[in-house]
């Protein structure tokens, strides 16, 4: 029989899930490509693109911050949900199964939640994508220099 408390981890979870993939579309950080020629651009132009470039920064890390934190969180309940079962009818090796995977769990946390502190504090780079970066470069020389795509 299933207590009040592990349903509710339950769906705690699978409400986590829920909004990580419904957020995955924003994981990757979005790049910012400076202009070549900031240096000879008037001093309030220079101002405002690092502004932008620290709007850029401060929004990869967040995105980053949140995805870290909540997939830190669904692997954390994952390991709290099988701690919650009546693990006892269950015979001695699946339970040291289920404990291992449950140390695996915990550690999936621990890693998760560390990256995310590094990205917060600044100690490490958003994981960006590949292919935004190349999409951008193609829009930004296009922009910039009138080269086709």
């Amino acid at each position: 029989m299933k207590s009040l408390d592990l349903e509710t981890v339950q769906m705690v979870r699978v409400a986590l899930q829920e909004v990580i993939s419904a957020r995955e579309h924003g994981v990757h950080a979005v790049p910012y490509f400076a202009p070549t020629d900031i240096g000879a651009l008037p001093p309030s132009e220079q101002e405002k693109e690092l502004g932008v470039r620290e709007e850029t920064d401060y929004g990869n890390r967040a995105r980053a911050g949140i995805h870290l934190t909540l997939s830190a969180a669904v692997s954390a309940l994952e390991v709290a949900e099988v701690l919650m079962r009546d693990l006892t009818i269950v015979d001695s090796r699946d339970r040291k199964r289920e404990l291992l995977r449950c140390s695996l769990n915990a550690r999936m946390a621990r890693d998760a939640a560390a990256e995310a502190a590094a990205v917060l504090s600044g100690q490490q780079a958003p994981k960006s994508d590949a292919r935004v970066e190349v999409n951008r470069l193609k829009s930004e020389l296009f922009e910039r220099f009138g080269l086709g795509e």
